[in-house]
């Protein structure tokens, strides 16, 4: 291409022109070059910088495969209250307003190496039902978010994957699918419906599918979170019994992800039920990379001896938890009438205090209840998993340990939900299996980067080692939480102490 220059304009200008043009194309390039975050498999957020700020959620199936989904994204605000972040339907992708988003990233800033969750409560479709109708899934899913690049403006998409089955009428041409399964080619439904819902073409109707929230069970901050536990509810044993150790770490400060995981129980009723569907695929709060660090040793937390008082022995973290619940309602078009659906999510949300995160602290705290059997605090807690969960045990003439780390394999569990941590208060109506869950990135496991571990250890009195032993069991929900679109058991380490005849076994 021939370069025509004006009359009296030096060449040494159109060159300095060229390599102007070429750096500010270049500066422009890099300006909008995308950064993808993504610590697990079932998500990942990709930033970029533009004019504007946009807003993406995309949901695909393992395959990459979109999927036809409506979606609810709520976030857990720092003072503990929670902020609707949008809600819409899509196939496969759907544009949200940035500003709820970014605002949320607001009060998030100045957290160094906190990235907070984004709560997704999605219905979707997942396959077809042998009459023609679409099958439809919920799940609870999130993403977690850079506070100061979504407050700083950038472009966020968030990519989510699902475990679902394409519709059946994805074979065939997108006419006959989009009068099932998206707005039509024709004059039906109305410009005015949300795009992409699911429809009955036979009726003429339009169902949008949306989650609300309903009650806020509870919602506390900077409480005493339990994470190890003993329990010796009689006299006896509190006599035999020589000594406790329980040990907390937790450690921030690598570049290994840790995380808080939230669980959720979605069940068809008003109560919860055994046929509850539940998942931990919900990140409260990711940590990496920053100043948080604490153990129960630097701490100077010590060893429980009962001295022959019965109790319930504990160690924990300070921090906030809620328990919520939302409700599917279905919107249906062109009448424009909702009702629930009938089906409730129940979140359970554990993290670190955000008071104290915001001043770099993780704090440990040590409790003794002196009264294992009274179901109050404590003691209720272990009354519930007595009653509910599953139980392993450990038996020893000497001493018995347990920690996170060992009992996932027991359990069938997984590396990344290594301490599950129990409701510590049970409303009417909410599944007594619902539990939450501290984890870390599982692709450097090794002994060296574990960065979330607790520990117990219970010693029988040297003289009556020739004749009693010690019994340990530990509690875990038997139901299994999906977990990276895969099915898993929580290990917790709260565990009922005994001292036996050694000719009982």
């Amino acid at each position: 291409m021939e370069v025509v220059k004006p009359v009296g304009f030096p060449a040494r200008y159109v060159a300095v022109g060229a390599v102007s043009m070429m750096a500010v194309a270049l500066a422009w390039l890099i300006y909008n070059w995308p950064v993808t975050v993504q610590y697990f498999p079932t998500y990942a957020v990709t930033y970029s910088k533009g004019l504007g700020q946009s807003f993406e959620l995309e949901v695909v199936n393992e395959t990459g495969h979109p999927v036809h989904f409506c979606a609810s994204m709520y976030g857990w605000l720092p003072n503990g209250s929670f902020a609707e972040i949008g809600k819409g339907c899509g196939v496969g992708r759907k544009n949200f307003d940035p500003k709820p988003l970014r605002q949320y990233a607001e009060t998030w800033r100045g957290y160094k190496g906190v990235e907070p969750g984004v709560i997704i409560l999605l219905t979707y479709l997942n396959g077809t039902k042998p009459d023609g109708k679409p099958a439809l899934a919920r799940t609870a899913k999130s993403f977690t978010i850079q506070p100061e690049r979504v407050a700083g403006g950038e472009n966020v998409k968030a990519t989510i994957k699902v475990k679902a089955k394409p519709p059946k009428e994805d074979n065939k041409p997108s006419e006959q699918a989009n009068t099932k399964f998206g707005p039509s080619l024709q004059s039906w439904p109305p410009e005015s419906i949300p795009e992409y819902c699911y429809q009955n073409s036979q009726a003429n109707e339009v169902y949008c599918y949306e989650w609300g929230l309903d009650t806020v069970y509870y919602s506390v901050l900077d409480t005493k979170v339990p994470t190890v536990a003993a329990r010796i509810e009689w006299t006896s044993d509190a006599s035999y019994i020589d000594k406790i150790d329980l040990f907390f770490l937790i450690d921030a400060t690598s570049s290994t992800a840790m995380y808080f995981s939230a669980g959720a129980a979605i069940s068809y009723g008003s109560t919860a039920s055994g046929s509850a569907s539940y998942s931990a695929d919900i990140y409260t709060i990711v940590l990496s990379n920053t100043r948080l660090k604490n153990d129960t040793d630097s701490a100077g937390i010590k060893s429980f001896e009962p001295r022959g008082q019965p109790g319930v022995y504990v160690v924990g973290f300070y921090g906030d938890v809620a328990l919520v619940r939302y409700k599917e309602y279905v919107v249906i078009y062109p009448y424009l009438f909702s009702k629930p659906t009938g089906y409730v999510a129940d979140v359970y949300l554990v993290r670190p205090s955000a008071a104290r995160m915001q001043r770099n602290v993780i704090a440990l705290f040590q409790d003794v209840d002196p009264d294992p059997t009274d179901n109050y605090g404590y003691s209720q807690i272990f009354n519930i998993l007595s009653s509910y969960w599953s139980a392993n045990y450990k038996w020893d003439d000497k001493e018995i340990a347990v920690n996170s780390y060992t009992v996932i394999n027991e359990v069938q569990g997984a590396p990344e939900l290594s301490i599950g941590i129990p409701l510590a208060q049970y409303p009417s109506g909410v599944s007594p299996l619902l539990t939450a869950a501290i984890g870390f990135s599982a692709s450097t496991q090794s002994s060296a980067s574990i960065v979330a571990l607790v520990r117990l250890l219970a010693y029988l009195r040297e003289s009556y080692r020739d004749v009693l032993d010690i019994i340990g069991w530990y509690y875990y929900p038997d139901t299994k939480f999906k977990f990276n679109n895969k099915d898993y058991r929580i290990p917790s380490i709260f565990m009922d102490l005994y001292a036996w005849p050694q000719n009982a076994r």
